[in-house]
């Protein structure tokens, strides 16, 4: 037996519900393990497990939940209610590193983020360290990062930060990649603290139909990170589609 709960406070609060009104895709969810009743702690797999069954859970009663309120009478044969499928889910856990997990688009060793140009047609689809001017001279080789990292990484868990800023409609975060790059950084910063300290799992997507709109082209994510520095398990799913 585990012993956890969500942890319900008003800060994190705020914080997920702004991201999600940004128009961002990660639904988040984050916990507390404590000693259960024998005194006992799960062990690093479980608690991740653990976790991910929790936070699964949640995203499958809200998909749930809407698909009720949207079904008229005699059309729920027509929709896919989201169960977990534990087979799947259980033992599919792999342990990745911080590299990883964040992907090609953060510079670990500059601490920067590398984010997608919004002023015009020369820069649009062109990538830049967020601290420079969004000019052409100031472009890096998105495509040799992006190369360079399935290269190291052939079975992709991670792609963490373009999830983050890249969901299938553009975040709401204004025209300045300076801004888009600092509410990167403040998100790290707040959720997961010292990043070289951080444990964190990927999981399988084939458990449960709230990943099967990802699928589609944008990508399904389930992540569980563990932040020592505050005690949290942090739950991250993300699958969406236009």
């Amino acid at each position: 037996m585990v012993n956890i709960q969500e942890i319900q406070e008003k800060e994190l609060s705020d914080r997920i519900i702004d991201h999600e009104k940004k128009g961002g895709a990660l639904r988040i969810c984050v916990f507390k393990i404590s000693e259960n009743y024998l005194g006992e702690l799960p062990d690093e797999y479980l608690a991740h497990l653990v976790t991910a069954r929790q936070t699964l859970e949640k995203q499958n009663y809200e998909w749930n939940f809407h698909l009720n309120k949207v079904a008229g009478k005699g059309q729920y044969r027509n929709f896919k209610f989201a169960t977990i499928d534990y087979e799947k889910l259980d033992s599919s856990g792999q342990k990745i590193d911080l590299i990883h997990f964040l992907g090609p688009h953060f510079d670990i060793e500059k601490y920067k983020p590398i984010v997608r140009g919004q002023l015009g047609n020369e820069t649009l689809n062109s990538y830049f360290y967020y601290d420079t001017e969004e000019s052409p001279v100031n472009k890096v080789d998105m495509n040799k990062l992006d190369a360079d990292f399935r290269k190291l990484y052939t079975e992709n868990k991670g792609w963490f930060i373009c999830t983050l800023m890249e969901p299938p409609y553009n975040m709401r975060l204004g025209k300045e990649i300076l801004k888009r790059g600092e509410y990167v950084l403040d998100f790290l910063e707040y959720f997961f603290g010292d990043l070289s300290k951080l444990i964190i799992y990927s999981w399988n997507t084939d458990c449960s139909v709230v990943f099967d709109a990802g699928k589609e082209w944008w990508g399904s994510y389930f992540w569980t990170v563990y932040n020592p520095t505050k005690q949290w398990y942090i739950g991250i799913i993300a699958s969406e589609t236009d």
